[in-house]
Formats: structure tokens, sequence, C-alpha cells
């Protein structure tokens, strides 16, 4: 690509995801995820491949993973027992996350367009939590003790977990290129944000991850590259002492949240995902090799819903052959992330990558994550960053 051209198409592009993003992922209050999904994406798409021409598709195993899985989930249109309704809709969320996919290894690899995923997911994270502010839901002052129903979210609540976990490693990735006073401020108020609308909207998975992904990045990751003892020392007294105060203004909170009561209710009886994951692995022993097909797992549980798990959902609905395809595309980063990081463990970027891509293999127990495109497109941006990192790594050496 010419070089005059490519840095007069950069910034139209990088509004354009920005947009995409923001409409997409946050826009249902105002009514423009619509304009957002049916126009915006899909010309990010079309914009993607005519630059691309499709090769990232090919030259990364992750993305052609992903493509093979795609093509191969058709199968199951020969399914004698399949609900083609169910089908369809889940065939076409697989198709919407792997356009996402593509979209973001290929513009952040060709096009080095990382920082404008970073602030559409932080600014629609804001904007998701602005919009249950002004509907009510979301009260600042009283975060931790919603009136509201989970029910009464404009987005299903583990929607805000998934949303405030991409954004706190956004903060993250900009703190590290950037240092600067704006990225320290994001790196106190985008986990105070995801943190509160956990609270509110009783999401379990949001509340843990996100408190776990801050420490780790500040004791482990972020570590200065200063080796004066005394700093050093006095760093990790101040950490300590701020952990301290957090942990005992979170208790302080927790005790009197809604949150408490539907986590101490867990081990009164058996929740519905435990049901859903135990009926998933009891339908994929009588259907191992073929699976029920994509969306069908709904027809065989009394619950009507998915196992909310990636792996049991892969294997229950694609059977041994193509189910362990899509899980080699979260296992395989984390491979490669560990491998990076051994050649470097002191460089807080190879960390940051490994941190990712090993909490994004436990998160896969909370969602099906390959049928959502905003999962998909962040993960595949964090994927594309990696590959910098390996292709900036191989020439220096």
């Amino acid at each position: 690509m010419n070089h005059q051209f490519r840095g007069f198409i950069r910034p139209i592009i990088g509004v354009l995801i920005f947009l995409t993003i923001l409409l997409y992922y946050a826009g249902l209050n105002w009514g423009l995820n619509a304009i957002g999904f049916m126009v915006l994406f899909n010309l990010l798409f079309v914009v993607t491949f005519s630059i691309d021409l499709g090769r990232t598709m090919f030259n990364r195993p992750e993305m052609l993973l992903f493509l093979i899985f795609l093509l191969l989930s058709f199968v199951a249109v020969f399914y004698p027992d399949i609900d083609y309704e169910s089908f369809n809709f889940t065939i076409t969320k697989i198709l919407a996350a792997f356009m996402g996919a593509y979209i973001a290894i290929a513009l952040v690899q060709i096009l080095d367009l990382e920082d404008y995923f970073h602030f559409g997911f932080i600014i629609a994270l804001l904007l998701i939590i602005y919009a249950e502010y002004s509907a009510g839901t979301f009260k600042p002052m009283t975060f931790y003790a919603p009136t509201a129903s989970r029910h009464d979210f404009l987005y299903n609540a583990n929607y805000y977990s998934y949303m405030g976990l991409f954004a706190s490693f956004s903060i993250f990735r900009l703190h590290l290129k950037y240092r600067n006073a704006w990225t320290f401020a994001g790196l106190v108020l985008i986990p105070l944000s995801a943190i509160a609308i956990a609270f509110t909207a009783q999401t379990r998975s949001g509340l843990i991850f996100v408190i776990l992904v801050n420490a780790l990045f500040w004791f482990w990751v972020n570590k200065p590259k200063k080796k004066n003892p005394i700093y050093s020392i006095f760093r990790k007294l101040l950490l300590l002492g701020i952990s301290l105060f957090l942990t005992f203004q979170f208790i302080n909170i927790y005790t009197n949240s809604s949150i408490e009561n539907r986590l101490s209710s867990t081990s009164a009886k058996e929740e519905s995902r435990g049901y859903l994951i135990k009926k998933g692995i009891e339908v994929f022993i009588d259907h191992p090799f073929t699976g029920v097909g994509p969306g069908n797992f709904i027809n065989y549980n009394k619950r009507r819903q998915m196992s909310h798990n990636n792996y049991v959902e892969a294997l229950v609905e694609h059977g041994i052959f193509i189910g362990p395809i899509i899980l080699l595309v979260f296992l395989l980063p984390f491979y490669k992330s560990f491998k990076l990081y051994v050649t470097n463990k002191s460089n807080p970027e190879y960390k940051l990558s490994l941190l990712f891509f090993g909490i994004f293999l436990l998160f896969n127990n909370i969602y099906v994550f390959y049928r959502a495109s905003n999962a998909m497109m962040y993960f595949f941006v964090m994927l594309g960053i990696h590959y910098r990192f390996l292709d900036n790594k191989n020439q220096s050496t």
C-alpha cells in the first residue's frame, strides 16, 4: 500500500472503527445499534477485505481455523433432526463473530489501528453505563443496592461484565503504550466504573474478573523499569497500603450489596448454569461425533438455553470433529503468548498479552464467545497485537 495513501486512509478507517463499536455495541438505548450492525459493521468488513484481500484469513492459523469452523458448521443442515430456525439464528451470529474477528486482526496488523478499537470499547462501556443511569437503573451513589431487577437492563446483565473486562484491558494497553496522566486517570476510572455496573447488574463474573485482572496488572504486569531498591520497596508498600484500604472498602460495600445475597444463595440449590453444563455433557455423550447442530442444544434441555460455556457448547453442538477447531482458536494464542513471555519475563507488554489470553480461557466458562461479535473482535485485536510483538521481535533478532 502506498505510504501517502496509507497515511490518508488510516484516520478515516479509524473513525469508522470507533463509530461501529459505539453504535453496534452501545447504541441500543438510542436505537442506533441496527445502524451500527447493518450498515457500519458490514461496511467496515468490506473496507477491510478490499485492503487485505482476505490474506489475513489464511496467513494466521487462528483466523484460518475460525474460517474452517464456520464453513464446517453448515454440515449440520443435513442432520435429520435439525431445527432450522435455531440453526439460522446461531450460524448468523457465528458469521458476525467471524467478521468481527477478521476486521480486528487485519486492521491491527496492516494499518496499526489498535488504538481506535481500544478507545471504542472504553467509550462503549461508559455509554452503556450512562444509558442505564439515564434509565434510572444505575445510581452512582447506591450502585451496590440497585432497585432494578436484572431483567430491567437494556442488555443481558452479563454483557456489562464482558464490556467491563475488555475496557479494562484496553486502558491497560493504552497505559503501557503512552504512560501519561490521561491513561493513569483511566486506570482508576474504568475499573471503578466496571465494578460499579457489575454490582448493579449483579454479575459475579464481572465483579470477580475485573478485580482479578486489575490486581494482576498492578502487582505483576505494570512493574517499573527502575532498579532502585528503595523505590521498589516504597512502591510495594504503597500498593499494599492502597490494596488494604480498597479491600476494607470493598468488604463494607459488598456486605451491604444485593450481589452478596446472589452469591451466597448459589450453594443452597443447584444453579441453572450448572444444570446446563451437566446436560450439555450428557447430550454430547449421546451425540459425540456430529453434535446436535449449531443453536440446537436449546431443544435438548428444559430451560431452552445455551450452556453459557464455550467448551461445552462447542462439543455438544458441533461434535468431537468440528468442536475442537474453535477451541484451538482460544488455546493457541495462550500457548504462543506464553512462549513469547518466556523469552523476556520482564516485558510488561508480553505479560499483559499472556494475562489476557489466560484470563479469556477462564472467561470461556461464562459465555459462548465464538457467537459474540464484540468478544471475537476484541479477542482478535489482542491477537493482532501479539503478532505485531512477534514480528517486531523477529525483525530485531
